[in-house]
């Protein structure tokens, strides 16, 4: 990544004043193009002498024409003090910018030449919607006293576009969705990258949730686009949490976190791409509304299992099954699975819960079993918390014991994210459970900065696509290869990869194209009760009698 430049590397020592200026203006453009923000360089006359290609771009004015309007043609603000060396640096707004109308904010520093001579330069830099973390605080208080809207935006494909096409690609793809982002931003908008898959952006205004939903669906929209990076046509695909000031907060800090907190619930199911923050107070709210009922619902039986099929693609046979829980109280009604799973970390009744979830689902394979249906494996999604109980092991153990089953039927998943936050002794302890013959799998492989890395750590016996990464597969040729990339990679590590969030035809075609050989998703099958289930397993049998 380029280094900012100093003022005193621009000092023009090494050239003449007025008549010798333009002899340096190459060497000027070159020194500018270092400079990551967009910068532009006049002369003490306030002629524009030399500017950057970032420069040009968020202007939209070409070098020819930036020359022709000089320096005051650019800023609304008088630069004589500037020029006269009455002031050192100047605030001002680009002034009737074709793509900016003004809005753009300009700073211009003046830069005295070295050995006594009398030229003196300009450094004009465009501060625009890039802006720190440290300048969004002052945005919040100063400019949005009547509301915000921060959007935490993180880019998935990240992971599997830099292992593929190299971390330059990587930089192309965020920076044109940064240009996209900046053309859809309102007047006073501003938009910040975070680091590595993420970008913030800041809007005016105090928005209802309604009109906020509609504005983040409409931005997505534009923002996953398809575009062309190093000649291979990508389809961005993003994820989405917003908060909102003053519901959420009023400091910048507050509001990042329930924006946070608000797109980790994106990768969470069924949660869409998009998720709006709820207040800080409704987590409370929600443990002491659910806490009482949830410890009964779990003592009394009154949860439900769902499972969703996995399906082999090319034969559409059903191989293995998902686990889901279902909770619906007789009182508070259906409740979502986010919502009271969330409730049972954060009340310790994550482990109770999982106890419950695997006697149930190990009963009923045990049933079908006796039944003579044919189900190889089960999936049981799993908590690093549970993990962390220093019983869970032996009753997990005793449990197969008691409906005489092997670990090798049992696949435990973990999402892509709370494996990239694991302790170390959750590790191990799933490093034991894999030498006791238990299936690991990565679940939503593909929405993690480092999930590649991750994924040759722990001894995975399969990887769960998430389904962000097949969106396009059937005419994206940039997740064609990604996806092929990962099939070959499991193919020499012997890991079998199933393929998440299938609803098309021509997405299973493709995949079965690209040697994928298993999948889930409403295509396939939507998530079945166990008697459902039960019917389904039997007509497959009578099917291949």
């Amino acid at each position: 990544m380029a280094q900012d430049l100093q003022p005193k590397d621009l000092q023009p020592r090494d050239f003449q004043p007025r008549d010798g200026q333009r002899a340096g203006t190459e060497a000027f453009e070159g020194l500018l193009e270092r400079i990551e923000r967009p910068a532009a360089l006049a002369d003490g006359l306030g002629e524009i002498l030399a500017a950057n290609g970032a420069f040009c771009r968020r202007s939209g004015l070409d070098l020819e024409a930036l020359c022709q309007r000089g320096l005051q043609g650019l800023c609304a603000t008088d630069v004589t003090p500037l020029l006269q060396g009455a002031v050192a640096s100047l605030s001002s707004e680009l002034a009737g910018s074709p793509v900016a109308d003004g809005a753009i904010p300009l700073s211009l520093s003046r830069l005295p030449a070295s050995g006594g001579t009398e030229a003196v330069w300009c450094l004009l830099e465009l501060l625009d919607q890039r802006v720190t973390l440290a300048d969004l605080d002052e945005l919040v208080t100063a400019r949005y006293a009547d509301g915000a809207v921060l959007l935490h935006l993180q880019v998935l494909q990240l992971d599997l576009v830099r292992g593929r096409l190299g971390i330059a690609a990587c930089e192309a793809l965020i920076e044109e969705i940064a240009h996209r982002l900046e053309a859809a931003l309102p007047a006073g908008g501003f938009f910040s990258r975070q680091g590595g898959d993420r970008l913030l952006a800041l809007l005016p205004g105090a928005l209802g949730i309604d009109a906020v939903r509609d504005m983040a669906g409409a931005l997505l929209s534009s923002l996953e686009a398809p575009t062309t990076v190093l000649e291979h046509v990508i389809e961005p695909s993003l994820n989405v949490g917003i908060s909102r000031a003053p519901d959420d907060g009023n400091e910048f800090a507050v509001l990042l976190e329930a924006a946070t907190r608000a797109l980790e619930e994106t990768h969470r199911q069924p949660f869409p791409s998009c998720c709006i923050a709820s207040p800080v107070e409704r987590s409370v709210q929600l443990q002491e509304l659910l806490a009482r009922p949830l410890a009964l619902a779990i003592e009394q039986e009154q949860l439900e299992l769902a499972y969703q099929p996995i399906i082999e693609l090319e034969s559409g046979r059903v191989i293995a099954a998902e686990v889901l829980c279902r909770w619906d109280d007789p009182v508070l009604g259906r409740q979502s699975p986010a919502d009271f799973i969330d409730v049972a970390e954060a009340t310790a009744q994550i482990s109770s819960l999982g106890r419950w979830v695997m006697e149930r689902a190990f009963e009923t394979l045990h049933r079908w079993d006796g039944a003579g249906l044919q189900l190889a494996k089960i999936c049981v999604n799993v908590s690093p918390l549970q993990v962390q109980d220093p019983t869970w092991s032996s009753d997990l153990l005793m449990a197969l014991e008691r409906h005489q089953l092997t670990p090798g039927r049992i696949v435990l998943e973990l999402t892509e994210g709370s494996i990239l936050e694991m302790s170390n002794h959750v590790a191990n302890q799933l490093r034991d459970l894999r030498r006791q013959g238990f299936e690991l799998a990565m679940d939503d492989f593909g929405t993690g900065y480092s999930g590649l890395q991750r994924l040759t750590e722990l001894p995975f016996s399969e990887v769960k696509i998430d389904r962000s990464l097949i969106s396009a597969i059937d005419y994206d040729q940039l997740q064609q290869a990604m996806l092929s990339a990962v099939i070959r990679l499991s193919d020499a590590t012997g890991i079998m990869v199933v393929v998440e969030g299938v609803e098309r035809s021509r997405q299973r075609q493709m995949l079965l194209t690209l040697g994928c050989r298993h999948g889930q998703g409403y295509q396939l099958s939507a998530p079945l009760s166990d008697l459902e289930l039960e019917a389904l397993l039997q007509s497959q049998i009578a099917a291949e009698a």
